[in-house]
């Protein structure tokens, strides 16, 4: 089994985001849900009491390890400040909706596509990501990579960050496999590389130019380590990882 991190892994995206953008994603919103369902607010106003959802989900929880879900929140707002009722399907649209404006760009690194079509046709994979599910799978479904996976894990989802162990503890327990059996490649040192080692999982370090100098300066620890424009002989380091 082969877990892979999404940002900065796989996916590229926009790292400088405006908070312009933001508020021109919510207005997005805001203005579909007034057209398609009625419901007149402000984009502001949403937006305070989304905050005002997310202070009540960590009120007794550390930020530093738990994950809201914002489709959840979204979905308290709607039933529970505006008396309205839409299917979680609908919710996760009209955010994907919010998330193509505010994100900025987004689109696969060099060499992705093909090497996940190598490796999937050897072994399965899974995403593990900390990441909104919402519209992260709108993402891996636009770029055409959803189909090389066979599970998808997201922080939001199990409600568990990556600086926690219980969000690998969770990935293994979903797939059913022992850490051994497992490799985990991401770009970030602590996240996807040192959490999932202290579990006895498997890893490989993408180092990402973009990101690298985020992390601590740890380049003789890593077992393995691969530069992200050398993306496409990850394949053989796998097999080397798992003796074939």
């Amino acid at each position: 089994m082969i877990f892979f991190d999404c940002y900065q892994t796989l996916l590229d995206v926009q790292l400088d985001r405006a908070k312009t953008d933001e508020q021109r994603g919510w207005e997005e919103f805001v203005n579909l849900l007034a057209k398609n369902h009625g419901v007149k607010i402000g984009a502001s106003e949403f937006v305070a009491l989304l905050e005002k959802r997310k202070v009540d989900f960590y009120s007794d929880k550390d930020k530093a390890i738990y994950h809201h879900n914002l489709c959840a929140l979204v979905s308290e707002v709607l039933e529970k400040d505006l008396k309205t009722e839409i299917s979680k399907e609908t919710v996760s649209s009209l955010i994907y909706e919010y998330r193509k404006i505010s994100r900025g760009y987004v689109h696969l690194y060099p060499k992705v596509a093909d090497t996940l079509a190598v490796l999937a046709e050897k072994y399965m994979l899974s995403i593990a990501s900390y990441a909104q599910g919402c519209f992260t799978q709108f993402e891996l479904r636009e770029l055409g990579i959803e189909k090389y996976f066979s599970y998808f894990v997201y922080s939001s989802d199990i409600v568990f960050k990556k600086e926690s162990p219980e969000f690998y503890r969770e990935c293994l327990r979903l797939v059913q496999k022992k850490p051994e059996d497992c490799v985990m490649v991401g770009n970030n040192y602590h996240e996807d590389i040192f959490m999932p080692t202290a579990l006895g999982m498997n890893t490989v370090w993408i180092k990402n130019p973009a990101t690298v100098s985020k992390n601590p300066k740890v380049l003789g620890e890593a077992k393995n380590m691969l530069d992200l424009a050398d993306f496409d002989k990850l394949p053989q380091i796998i097999d080397r990882i798992f003796g074939i």
